[in-house]
């Protein structure tokens, strides 16, 4: 566990910088110095508060060893693939907030409304494929008991769907259906209520 929370400090710290920095770049110095510089406070304190509290991780992960990642075992498999699996999970957000948003795909600028759509479903997909059969059958069992008028609405939509791909098809459901709640949620709140231009 400190080994954990020493990488988790550090990448927090590069999270923490990164807020800071872009605040700065907003308008009246961050919002610290001209008045209707509000947009750039936001980044700039919570980079601030991020920081502070990494920096407390990182020292009591120092206290406890933390900082030798490699004591000479060699990983279990497990957690090889635990680290793999962060490695991906960090690989697919810095591509999507890097390399997608406001920007021009094959000459077509997609909304941030679309793009966050798109990338939560497929990271939901991918994230829950292997667990589809378990986690599909608890949440039919949830729509089922919480709404049974919607769940009559939905199943004969669904009965095309050969069994063994039953599961895989309430992943495809409500995987889209969050993604598509999250999405009108966020982009909702940031532009509506914040004011906040999204690319």
């Amino acid at each position: 566990m400190p080994r954990a929370d020493f990488l988790t400090a550090l990448v927090l710290l590069l999270v923490a910088l990164g807020l800071v920095a872009e605040g700065w770049r907003l308008p009246g110095a961050g919002g610290l110095i001209e008045e209707g510089g509000e947009p750039g406070r936001v980044p700039i304190f919570l980079g601030l508060v991020i920081a502070a509290l990494a920096l407390v991780l990182l020292v009591r992960a120092v206290g406890q060893g933390g900082h030798r990642l490699f004591a000479g075992e060699p990983l279990a498999p497990e957690r090889r693939r635990m680290l793999v699996r962060a490695v991906a999970t960090a690989a697919g957000c810095a591509f999507y907030a890097v390399g997608l948003l406001g920007r021009s795909i094959f000459g077509i600028s997609l909304g941030y409304g679309w793009l966050t759509f798109g990338f939560i479903l497929v990271f939901i997909v991918i994230a829950e494929w292997d667990l589809a059969p378990e986690i599909s059958a608890r949440r039919r069992r949830a729509i089922e008991s919480r709404a049974p008028a919607a769940a009559a609405r939905i199943a004969p939509r669904l009965a095309f769907v050969p069994a063994a791909w039953g599961p895989y098809a309430w992943l495809a459901l409500t995987a889209t259906l969050q993604a598509a709640a999250v999405a009108a949620v966020v982009t909702y709140v940031f532009e509506q209520q914040f004011y906040v231009t999204l690319p």
